[in-house]
């Protein structure tokens, strides 16, 4: 089971990205799981947990090995999803 990690951050200001990140976290999915469906699944759960904010926001997700510590903010390459 390949390991994800994500951070979603709000997207509708001039602050570092660090200061903009809503939720961090990390998943495993199943073999052959789809990761950008995952990614498209995790931005909707987190419009319903923080619905006091209606503006935009991004996914970035990246493979992540469990020996690694989770880093604040989306590493170079990790791909993104704007929603």
């Amino acid at each position: 089971m390949p390991r994800y990690a994500y951070v979603i951050t709000r997207t509708d200001d001039d602050r570092d990205e660090e200061d903009r990140v809503m939720s961090s976290g990390t998943r495993l999915l199943d073999d052959g799981q789809d990761p950008a469906a995952f990614a498209v699944d995790r931005l909707a759960q987190n419009r319903v947990e923080h619905s006091y904010y209606t503006g935009p926001r991004r996914i970035s997700y990246w493979t992540h090995a469990l020996s690694e510590p989770l880093p604040r903010t989306a590493p170079d390459g990790a791909e993104h999803i704007d929603g």
